[in-house]
């Protein structure tokens, strides 16, 4: 933009020289330090950087399961959302709530859950603020969901079929080990915001944080 603004001065004269001098300002505007750090500080999720997935693409992606947006939609990884959907029915059938009132409460918080990726793509944003939202929702349950059939006691989702592929015993064996991995994954994470928010609805009751 600037590189273009300082030809078209060049091609017109003084009278355009105003212009790349706006565009110039502008930009160091934007680099401003508090600026900078006030953006920077919204950011808990990061992409890895080209220079090292091009070495190693497959030791920076998911295998199994998406969770967030970097990896949302990949190929390989859409025969997990199905459990996910099961997931997400299997913990309001046991809270006794509503999918709407997981949205209401996901929604009051759309924006710092947004904020909280680096370099997210436009189409979670605006129009496909719903999409975001749904997609949250979905994951962050599924992994509440994980974690609580890995407890000590596994009794909180003692109500899956005994042969759930995911979340039965014989799942959580075979399967659960390679979600783990994935939720290790820099690009596969979820706000804990999220999780805090998605427990605070499911009980009525705000979340304890130790």
């Amino acid at each position: 933009m600037i590189e273009r603004s300082i030809r078209m001065a060049a091609a017109g004269g003084s009278s355009s020289k105003r212009t790349w001098v706006v565009d110039v300002e502008k930009k160091l505007k934007e680099a401003d330090k508090s600026a900078v750090v006030s953006r920077w500080e919204r950011h808990c999720i990061y992409r890895v950087p080209p220079c090292m997935t091009n070495i190693k693409s497959k030791a920076y992606q998911p295998q199994v399961v998406s969770l967030g947006p970097f990896h949302h939609g990949d190929l390989d990884l859409r025969p997990m959302e199905e459990h996910k959907c099961r997931a997400l029915q299997q913990l309001l059938q046991r809270a006794e709530r509503t999918f709407d009132k997981l949205v209401d409460g996901v929604e009051d918080i759309a924006e710092q859950l947004q904020g909280a990726y680096m370099d997210l793509d436009g189409e979670w944003r605006g129009g496909g603020r719903e999409r975001f939202l749904a997609m949250m929702i979905f994951d962050g349950c599924f992994l509440l969901e994980v974690m609580r059939c890995t407890a000590a006691d596994g009794k909180q989702v003692s109500d899956y079929a005994h042969n759930d592929p995911i979340f039965s015993p014989h799942g959580t064996l075979n399967m659960v080990p390679y979600i783990r991995r994935d939720m290790l994954m820099l690009e596969n994470q979820l706000p804990l915001l999220l999780l805090q928010k998605l427990v605070e609805v499911e009980s009525g009751k705000p979340p304890v944080i130790i």
